[in-house]
C-alpha cells in the first residue's frame, strides 16, 4: 500500500512525541489543580527517574541524600522503603528559579511545588545555599525551622598573587545563557576605559554563542571582548587567576535571582580576583564584608561600565590581595564540617528513633 494506508515512520514518531508532551502537560495540570497527581507528574517528566530508583534499591546506605529538587521524590522514596532518613539539599530557590519565564511558571512550577511540598516535611534535614533562599523557603512551606544554609564554595586552592599587567583582564565564567546580563556587559565594554577587556567564557548553545559574536562585531569590539570555550569544573580556578576581575551583572528579576549566591563569586575569590557583582543581598554582603570589589546597582550598560571603570590597577591589586585571604575561610574544608556534622547528627537521631528500630 502507498502512503495513504501506512503512515511515515517520520509522521509516527511526531505523533509519539506530541502523545508523550500532551500527557506531561496534562500531569502537570493535575499537579497544579489536584495536588494529589503530583507524583505522576514527576514520574513522566523523565524516563531515567525509574531506573535510578531501581538502581538506588540495590544500594545500602544510612541516609539518602537528595541533591536538588528534582530527584527528591527518589529520595523520599528509596528512604521509605529502606528505613532510613533522607536529607533534601535544595540548592537554588526551585519554586522561583525560572519565574521570569511564564511558561516556566505555567507548566513547571506548579510539579516544583508539588514536589517540594510532599518532600520537605519527612526531610531529615534541609539545606541550601543562601540565607534568602533558607527564609523564603521557611515562610513559602511554613517550615518549624529555617534550612541550613551551607554555601556552594570551593575546594581551597592556594592561588598565587598575580599583578594587573598593561592589560586589565575581566572575566565572566559559568553558563553563558540568556537572563545572564551578558548582553548588556558586551554592550557596556564600549564605555570602558581602554585597558579593561573582557573575556566569556563557559559552555552555551551554537546559537546563542553566535548571537553573541554577532552582538560584538556589530558593536565594533572584536578585540575587547572574547568568547572561550569552557574548561573543566575542576580548572576552573586555576583558569581564572590568569585574569583580574571576576563579573556577574545578573538581572535581579525573580526572588532565585535576588538571593543568589553563586559558586562563581566564590570561585573568583578562589582565584584571587577583584570582584565586580550585581548589588544583590547575598552577594552584596559578603563582597563588602571582605573589601573584594564594586557593585553594580543596576543592570545597564551604563551601570556596568560605571562599576568597571571605579577600578585601577592600585585598586584592582588591592581587592585580589583581599580575595585570596577571604579564599581561606570561603572554601569547602570550611563550609563542609557543618553539613557533615548535621547529617551525621540525622543519623544518628535515626538509628536511635524507635520507629527505625522497629523496621
Amino acid at each position: 500500500m502507498g502512503a495513504q494506508g501506512h503512515a511515515m515512520p517520520g509522521a509516527t514518531a511526531a505523533r509519539g512525541r506530541s502523545i508523550r508532551r500532551a500527557r506531561r502537560l496534562l500531569n502537570v495540570v493535575q499537579a497544579k489543580l489536584v495536588p494529589q497527581h503530583a507524583a505522576a507528574g514527576y514520574w513522566a517528566l523523565d524516563s531515567r527517574f525509574s531506573g535510578l530508583l531501581d538502581l538506588g534499591r540495590d544500594a545500602v546506605v544510612d541516609v539518602w541524600l537528595a541533591n536538588d529538587w528534582s530527584v527528591l521524590p527518589i529520595a523520599r522514596q528509596l528512604a521509605s522503603e529502606q528505613g532510613v532518613p533522607y536529607v533534601y539539599d535544595a540548592h537554588e530557590l526551585a519554586i522561583d528559579e525560572y519565574a521570569h519565564r511564564w511558561r516556566w511558571r505555567l507548566f513547571q512550577r506548579p510539579l516544583v511545588v508539588s514536589v517540594e511540598r510532599a518532600g520537605l516535611p519527612e526531610a531529615a534535614l534541609v539545606s541550601c545555599v543562601s540565607q534568602g533562599i533558607a527564609d523564603r523557603m521557611k515562610a513559602f512551606y511554613a517550615l518549624p525551622q529555617s534550612p541550613l544554609v551551607i554555601r556552594n564554595v570551593p575546594f581551597y586552592t592556594a592561588s598565587p598573587f598575580r599583578p594587573c599587567g598593561e592589560t586589565i583582564e575581566v572575566l565572566y565564567h559559568g553558563v553563558v545563557s540568556p537572563d545572564r546580563g551578558l548582553e548588556a556587559c558586551i554592550d557596556s565594554v564600549a564605555l570602558w576605559r581602554p585597558e579593561f577587556r573582557l573575556t566569556i567564557r563557559g559552555p552555551g548553545s551554537e546559537a546563542y554563542l553566535a548571537t553573541l559574536e554577532r552582538r560584538i562585531e556589530s558593536a565594533g569590539l572584536t578585540g575587547r571582548i572574547v568568547l572561550a570555550p569552557p574548561v573543566p569544573m575542576v580548572d576552573l580556578v586555576r583558569e581564572a587567576t590568569h585574569f583580574d576581575i571576576g563579573l556577574f551583572a545578573l538581572p535581579g528579576h525573580s526572588q532565585q535571582n535576588v538571593h543568589v549566591l553563586p559558586n562563581k563569586f566564590f570561585e573568583y575569590a578562589m582565584a584571587g580576583l577583584a570582584i565586580c557583582v550585581s548589588d544583590l543581598p547575598e552577594m552584596t554582603a559578603l563582597l563588602r564584608q571582605h573589601d573584594l570589589g564594586r557593585l553594580i546597582p543596576e543592570v545597564t550598560p551604563q551601570a556596568i561600565a560605571a562599576a568597571i571603570n571605579g577600578f585601577d590597577r592600585n585598586a584592582v591589586n588591592a581587592c585580589k590581595s583581599r580575595a585570596l585571604e577571604a579564599a581561606k575561610v570561603l572554601n569547602w574544608e570550611v563550609e563542609a564540617d557543618r553539613f557533615f556534622v548535621a547529617i551525621e547528627r540525622t543519623v544518628r537521631a535515626a538509628k536511635a528513633a524507635p520507629r527505625h528500630a522497629a523496621r
